[in-house]
């Protein structure tokens, strides 16, 4: 490679770092400018690969990945709509996957995962900051959302459910952090603060799907950190204890916690159903990328009174692209936590070792989340997810190459 692509291609690597540092912080807060950042990191990307005459790394994942993709992209030519189809294929599916592509490339040292990951904790603390504030002012300080007179909490996101995704999916990271060996004990206070924070914020969106997420994540955290199993009683005996002091909505939500009979539950239910006659209209294939709004009405029949997605991303999945696309899809996942888990079982515990658990967790908590809502189809949420994939991605291969000899 001559001298002047090697220099073309560094400039290209730190503008496309920089690029991720920024949508780590402003991935809450501004869709804009995470789409922005988001452009101009997949702009420099091809710029680099074309200098370097490279091709993106291939492995099981990223194999999973295209065959996900040429799955989407034979269900935009037999599309209900053609032109929805294509434009959720360009704009949506492709930018989603080149973006896993550039963060497991990019992140490819231990200090720069690590920059990142304290960006995401940064910006994580002052949504929980902007949470309280807005739970006893009934305003968010970033965006100024409008009130949703229920006394739960969304900060700058359009909905509690949403806001609880983000919150399940950044959790991990802070109990990992607890668990990384340090000579200095008081350097984990910061992080026992940020989760004391950040689960008080997922408490207060009263969201049933982020509280089974957070259940379900700490479940799995606790398979190789036992203490965190105890760690979860502990938080249940509190609630107990507190339970006369919180409010109302929390009491109920917690009262019917298993009694799925409340309005949402209902219209959920409802939801779905629509979204299974979709599915089996033509289930090798679905309806069309991007289309199940399009064909909505047309399932649901007209007396259900407006336009929704599926709040079960499996099943919208399956709606727009076939059983194909939906076992594709889930191939991309059930490989990521294989080789995650194979690492974390053969390697060491170190720092790296603590981050893979943390973003593996954080996947499973935002995959348990979308079984009941819309994160994927949502910009700023389906970014955080691709980008933890690809965070995750880059830390097998850091922990990997943490434990190879010198």
């Amino acid at each position: 490679m001559s001298l002047e692509r090697t220099k073309i291609s560094s400039y290209c690597d730190w503008i496309i770092f920089f690029s991720l540092c920024g949508i780590a912080y402003f991935l809450p807060i501004s869709k804009a400018i995470i789409e922005s950042l988001s452009g101009l990191a997949i702009l420099m990307y091809l710029i680099k690969k074309i200098s370097n005459r490279s091709l993106p790394e291939v492995n099981s994942i990223a194999l999973a990945l295209l065959v996900y993709l040429a799955v989407c992209l034979l269900s935009v030519f037999l599309s209900s709509n053609f032109k929805i189809s294509i434009r959720a294929f360009i704009s949506k599916t492709v930018q989603n996957a080149l973006l896993f592509f550039i963060v497991s490339e990019t992140l490819n040292t231990k200090k720069r995962s690590k920059i990142v990951i304290s960006i995401f904790m940064l910006s994580a603390l002052l949504l929980g900051i902007d949470g309280i504030y807005q739970h006893f002012t009934h305003k968010d300080f970033i965006r100024n959302r409008p009130d949703f007179v229920l006394p739960r909490i969304y900060a700058t996101f359009s909905s509690p459910g949403d806001f609880g995704c983000y919150l399940v999916t950044l959790i991990p990271f802070t109990l990992a952090n607890l668990f990384v060996k340090t000579k200095k004990w008081f350097r984990a206070i910061p992080f026992v603060a940020l989760f004391a924070l950040l689960f008080t914020c997922t408490l207060l969106t009263v969201s049933r799907g982020a509280w089974i997420a957070f259940i379900g994540s700490v479940l799995f955290m606790s398979i190789w950190l036992r203490w965190l199993a105890l760690f979860l009683i502990f938080i249940g005996l509190v609630i107990v204890i507190l339970h006369p002091y919180l409010n109302q909505y929390i009491k109920f939500r917690l009262s019917s916690f298993f009694v799925f009979l409340d309005h949402s539950s209902l219209d959920r239910m409802r939801i779905w159903e629509t979204s299974w006659r979709m599915f089996t209209s033509n289930p090798l294939l679905g309806v069309g990328l991007g289309t199940f709004m399009f064909n909505f009405t047309r399932f649901s029949g007209p007396d259900y009174g407006y336009i929704a997605y599926a709040h079960n991303c499996y099943m919208q999945i399956a709606a727009e692209t076939g059983i194909f696309g939906l076992l594709s899809f889930l191939a991309v996942i059930i490989l990521f936590f294989y080789h995650g888990i194979v690492a974390l079982n053969s390697h060491a515990r170190s720092f790296l070792w603590h981050m893979l658990l943390a973003s593996l967790t954080a996947v499973l908590a935002y995959c348990i989340h979308i079984m009941v809502d819309t994160g994927l189809y949502a910009l700023d949420l389906s970014m955080l997810f691709w980008f933890m994939l690809g965070l995750g991605v880059a830390l097998i291969n850091q922990v990997k190459q943490e434990a190879a000899p010198a």
